[in-house]
């Protein structure tokens, strides 16, 4: 039987609920707090589709998709702390209800629990997917501070940050599957690398919609730019601007950076607009729908594959998590 996605979002927060308890206060608070503002759930919808659509056992997908939402979470609350963040989705963050240490260490204590519970299913090859997912996280959160306010950011490092921050955990449920259908290169399987693809969509297209259409983010625009944050628009920008320019959008970018005339930023939707970055951006996203589109389209399994292929059109519309 297949689940509505209605029901795997169900399934997923009660699993999530099962697996964070805890007897203090503070660990059933965030616990609470993890299942509250956990968004659409986007990544363990693709898990429990993809799988199902290769007709795997739907009880374990959920509860491996609940395990890599628990270790998103997780890097969320070292993220919201590393940035200093008060606002997630429109709610407090944890840091700020709670405090930057008790966020850290409930960050610490989601993702031992989370492992904890994956041992339980006794594949060690599971375990390899889930810590090379977490050393990724990690790995891609210092490479991205390590160029924080840095205009020389190249593409290959954007590249990396949004690999590790972002799709790993797409790629990593598409390895899981791999795994339950016996494949043994999973890390490279066909369904790895379109958990990837479908990863990487899903942040380019935020880092396109936080300069072009941020209402739909339900933020501000141009919180990257503010955050000292290179992404795709800024460095097709900076590669199309000439010296004079590229010295303004510097200038924009230290105002930014020490909070004080960001009147400044106003120059950098005026230099998108000369340079048609935006409909530069929008091209790539599409060539990378498409790509995404015809690897859905061939999923066995007719019914997974038009829920999956559906909860991917969501993303074109509003950032799905």
């Amino acid at each position: 039987m297949l689940l509505s996605p209605r029901r795997v979002i169900q399934d997923t927060n009660k699993t999530i609920s099962r697996i964070l308890q805890g007897d203090l206060k503070i660990l059933k608070q965030i616990g609470g707090y993890v299942v509250a503002s956990g968004g659409k759930r986007i990544r363990p919808l693709f898990t429990y589709y993809l799988g199902r659509a290769y007709e795997l056992d739907g009880k374990e997908l959920v509860q491996l998709g609940a395990l890599l939402e628990i270790v998103h979470a997780a890097s969320l609350l070292h993220d919201d702390v590393i940035d200093e963040a008060e606002e997630r989705r429109s709610l407090p963050t944890a840091s700020k209800l709670h405090g930057n240490k008790a966020a850290v260490l409930a960050g610490d204590h989601l993702l031992s629990s989370g492992l904890k519970h994956l041992n339980s299913f006794k594949n060690p090859r599971y375990m390899d997917v889930f810590t090379d997912a977490i050393q990724a996280l990690s790995a891609a959160e210092l490479l991205q501070m390590q160029h924080h306010f840095d205009l020389k950011t190249n593409a290959a490092v954007h590249a990396r940050v949004v690999d590790g921050k972002t799709a790993v955990l797409f790629r990593a449920a598409g390895a899981l599957v791999a795994i339950m259908r016996g494949e043994k290169d999973f890390e490279h399987a066909e369904t790895a690398m379109l958990g990837l693809e479908f990863g990487r969509f899903f942040q380019l297209r935020d880092d396109y919609l936080d300069y072009f259409d941020s209402a739909r983010l339900k933020k501000k625009g141009l919180q990257d730019f503010t955050n000292g944050i290179v992404t795709r628009p800024l460095l097709h920008l900076l590669k199309a601007a000439g010296k004079a320019e590229q010295t303004a959008i510097k200038t924009a970018w230290i105002a930014g950076r020490k909070h004080t005339d960001l009147s400044d930023q106003k120059l950098v939707p005026r230099l998108m607009e000369k340079y048609g970055i935006a409909a530069q951006c929008s091209a790539e996203l599409e060539d990378l729908q498409q790509q995404i589109l015809t690897k859905l389209s061939a999923l066995p399994g007719k019914a997974a594959r038009e829920v999956i292929t559906e909860e991917f059109q969501k993303i074109l519309a509003v950032r799905a998590a």
